[in-house]
């Protein structure tokens, strides 16, 4: 009686082992996004911008927050990039196409999100901050300047693939940032336009 109660007992921590087992979730896949938000002025000091109406002068700075609508999972490395293009003046006085890069790398996965002295560390949501020189242009009529944010991650488990689209609510985030995922890694890809006027 005994040795059919030890083996009914084992029976049924096997099982419930198994079922625990088969609820983990071994897939990776990216994060998906909701769009930009921002703030101008001078840091911690700063003001938050409208999102739809993206004016900025020569000299301010901007800190710009990519939003995570649903975060990603078993992600090992993480790469953010950041790319600002604007017009200058050159020393002779000529028109000049800049453009500067903004990279940053964490571990999604290996630390608590957050943020270390402005760079993003974790699942936290990218930030960046961006400095407008003094010597920029102003925006021509009917265009835009752009930075370009990119993502891209090193799955730990088995990636899922996912349909590619944009994620935008405009009721309160500019821009558009579209995620991709493959077998063992994603990403994404957004652009922020903005003016630049006197």
């Amino acid at each position: 009686m005994r040795k059919s109660f030890i083996t009914c007992q084992l029976s049924m921590v096997t099982l419930l082992l198994l079922f625990a087992c088969g609820k983990n979730d071994y897939s990776s896949y990216c994060p998906t996004w909701n769009g930009f938000t921002y703030t101008t002025g001078s840091y911690p000091n700063y003001t938050q911008g409208n999102p739809r109406n993206i004016v900025l002068h020569p000299g301010d700075s901007i800190h710009l927050l990519a939003h995570q609508k649903e975060l990603g999972h078993l992600i090992n490395a993480t790469y953010y990039s950041w790319t600002i293009c604007y017009d200058t003046l050159d020393a002779e006085g000529n028109k000049q196409h800049v453009t500067k890069v903004y990279n940053q790398r964490t571990n999604y996965d290996g630390y608590v999100a957050g943020y270390d002295d402005g760079y993003t560390m974790g699942s936290a949501d990218p930030l960046c901050h961006m400095l407008i020189p003094e010597n920029t242009e102003p925006t021509d009529y009917g265009k835009y300047d752009t930075i370009k944010f990119v993502a891209r991650y090193s799955y730990s488990g088995q990636g899922v693939t996912i349909d590619n689209g944009s994620i935008v609510d405009n009721t309160s985030y500019s821009g558009r940032i579209t995620p991709q995922s493959g077998p063992t890694g994603g990403g994404a890809a957004g652009y922020f336009y903005f003016s630049v006027v006197n």
